[in-house]
Parts: structure tokens; sequence; C-alpha cells
């Protein structure tokens, strides 16, 4: 006799409606996503451009917590006073904020203006400093007799081109590379905001901290938890740690540069110790790629003064690599070099400058993920080879 069970017949049908429930809901959502691509992406940019302050704030109060809370503990030790009183907090807070905005008037008051001025010099010399080049090339096929008929043609094209185009709009260029940077400027008051916005979050730190751990002890798993937990200390470790350290160690090759080659005159000390500045954030690749154009431009003037340059930056190089870096920045990587010059790749092709800026700690904060969940999977995995063989 058969017995026709009704519950697990209509079980077996709920799947199965389910099933074909789910999937034609994930085609829709896949087809909305795609054909409303453009709209998405719009919207998105649009509330990363609202929330762009706030984010700043939160980038600033990760750079620049670790200073704070170190002239913190320095008065709180100094003047013997309580942790859980913020005067340091506060007094660390107004010389970190002080010096910060100090640096940045001096940007905007002397450097701006003598960056102007040496790209202006720079473009009006160009044309000399390209006949300096071809006179150097014809002295060579001079040598190896070669004819310099090709060299002719290039070197007049080129002058044509610069005194007819370059030069007589050569105002037209330095006023858009000005209004360029007014118009960079007038993003003050996201970066005020976001100033006021760090030093909220620096000054409640604990507040804000605990709120979020009991957010998300609320709605994860212990798990999940400890994983967010030990993620945010590495985030904060990197960003907080490792990227103001990389800043000052940038700033102070950027000085030492200028210093050396205003000593040994050097042509566009001012633009080129930026540059170095600038570039130097950039772990392995850094040095070279600011190194190599200044070295071009130098060789167009004067090839001995670029030799000096070279020279100049081997040396620097090599007290950032041997004593300078490894003071200030230590071992807060933690990753082989092959791996920072993946990274740099990797988030270089994909995100531009700024990718190569913060490759190494985002590639960190994968790579430390990646290796504790294998570590766990190996660890897991042994633990059941053991219990198989003594259950065997």
């Amino acid at each position: 006799m058969r017995f026709y069970n009704k519950e697990s017949s209509d079980y077996s049908y709920f799947k199965v409606f389910l099933a074909i429930f789910s999937a034609i809901v994930s085609s829709i959502i896949v087809y909305f996503l795609f054909s409303n691509f453009g709209y998405i992406i719009n919207a998105f940019d649009k509330l990363i451009s609202i929330l762009m302050p706030v984010i700043l704030g939160i980038v600033f109060a990760c750079l620049f917590d670790p200073i704070v809370r170190r002239i913190e503990v320095l008065f709180n030790k100094k003047f013997k006073i309580k942790s859980n009183i913020k005067v340091g907090r506060i007094v660390g807070i107004v010389i970190t904020y002080l010096i910060i905005i100090i640096l940045f008037m001096i940007f905007i008051r002397f450097l701006i203006p003598s960056l102007l001025d040496s790209i202006n010099i720079m473009f009006k010399n160009f044309p000399k400093y390209l006949e300096n080049i071809f006179n150097i090339i014809r002295r060579m096929c001079d040598k190896y007799n070669i004819s310099t008929q090709f060299l002719d043609n290039y070197s007049s094209g080129i002058n044509d081109l610069i005194k007819k185009s370059v030069v007589p709009n050569l105002d037209i260029i330095i006023n858009n590379l000005a209004s360029g940077i007014t118009s960079v400027l007038k993003v003050l008051i996201n970066i005020i905001v976001s100033i006021i916005i760090s030093v909220y979050l620096i000054y409640d730190k604990e507040i804000f901290i605990n709120g979020m751990d009991k957010v998300v002890k609320a709605f994860c798993s212990t798990k999940v938890y400890n994983e967010v937990v030990n993620i945010s200390k590495n985030v904060y470790r990197l960003f907080g740690g490792f990227m103001i350290a990389k800043l000052i160690d940038s700033l102070i090759i950027g000085v030492i540069t200028y210093v050396c080659m205003t000593i040994l005159n050097i042509p566009y000390a001012l633009l080129i110790s930026v540059i170095v500045c600038i570039t130097n954030i950039i772990p392995f690749f850094g040095p070279f790629i600011g190194a190599i154009p200044s070295m071009g431009l130098l060789v167009m003037i004067s090839p001995a003064k670029a030799l000096e340059f070279g020279i100049l930056i081997l040396i620097i190089q090599q007290f950032d690599g041997n004593i300078l870096g490894p003071k200030l920045i230590g071992n807060k990587i933690g990753i082989k070099s092959f791996w920072v010059l993946f990274a740099i790749l990797l988030f270089g092709g994909l995100f531009g400058f700024v990718g190569m800026i913060f490759a190494v700690p985002l590639f960190v904060l994968i790579y430390d993920f990646i290796k504790n969940k294998v570590d766990k999977k190996l660890q897991i995995k042994k633990e059941n080879e053991l219990k198989t063989k003594k259950i065997a």
C-alpha cells in the first residue's frame, strides 16, 4: 500500500518555486543595474561628493591622531595629569593643527608663487635647453661621422612649434595654471569642515569607537566581530602610523634635497625638491619617478649639473633607505619588497598616482586578511588530520 506524504511534496514544490522566484528577481535586479548603470554611478559620485568632508575628516583623524596622542602622553606625564582629563588632548590637538595650518599657509604664500615663476622661466628657456641638447648630439655625430641632417629637420620643426604655439600663449598657459590652482583652493571650505570633523573625532574618539563597537557587536557574530576589530586595528596602524611617518620622511627628504641643491647651485632647486618630496611618498618607485624627469630637465640645461643631481639623489636615497626611513617607519609594513612592487603596479594601474601612494597600506590590509584566513584553514585541516589519525 502506497502512502502519499503531502507535507514532503508541498515542501519540494515550495523549494522549486523559491528557486525560480529567486532567479527571476535576481535577473530583474541585474537587468536594472546594467540598464541604469550610468545613473547609479552618478548617484554614487554625488553621494561621495556630499560625504567627502566626512571621509576626509576620518582620514585626517587617522593621520593626525598618533601625533596628538604622543603630545598628550608627554603633556600628561610632564604635568602629572590624569589620563581621563582631556587637557593634554586639547593641547595636542591645538599644537598639531596649528603646525599644519602654518605649514599650509607657508606653502600657499611662498611656495606656489615661486613654483609658478620656476615653471614660467622653464617654459621661456625651453628652446634654449633644446638647442643645448641638439648641440650635444651634433658633437657626438661629428665625432663618429654621422650625418646631422635628420637632427636639423627635427630641430627646426620643434623650434617653430615652440615659437608659434607655446611662446605666444605662454601667458595664457601660466594664467590657466594659476586659475587651476585657484579653483583647487575653492575646496578649502570642504577641507575646513573636514578638519573640524577630525577634531571632534580625535577629541571624543573613545565615544565614537565604543559606539561603533556596540553596533558591530550587536549585528555581527562573534567571529565577524573579531575580524572587524582586527581589520580596524590594522587600518589605524597603517594609515595612522605608516602614512604619517612616510609623510614626515618625504618632507625631510624634500628639505634636504632643496638645501643641497641650493648649496651646489643646481637650477630649479625649489621645483625639483617639491617633485622629489611628493614622489618620495610612493615606496620603491617614488625616488625614480621624481628623479628621472628632473634629471631630464637638468640635462637640457647642463649635463654636469644633471650628473651632480643624480649623485646627490643617490646619496640622499641611501640615507633615507638605511637611516631615516627605518628610524621613522620601522617595521610598520611587514611585507617583502616583491609585494610592495606588486601593490604599486596594481593600484597605480587602477587608480593612478593616488593609488600608488595608498598602494602599500591597502595591500597590507588585504594581504593580512588573506594570510590569516589561510593560516586558520591550515590549522583546522591539521587538527582534523590529527583527529583522523587518533581515530585510526
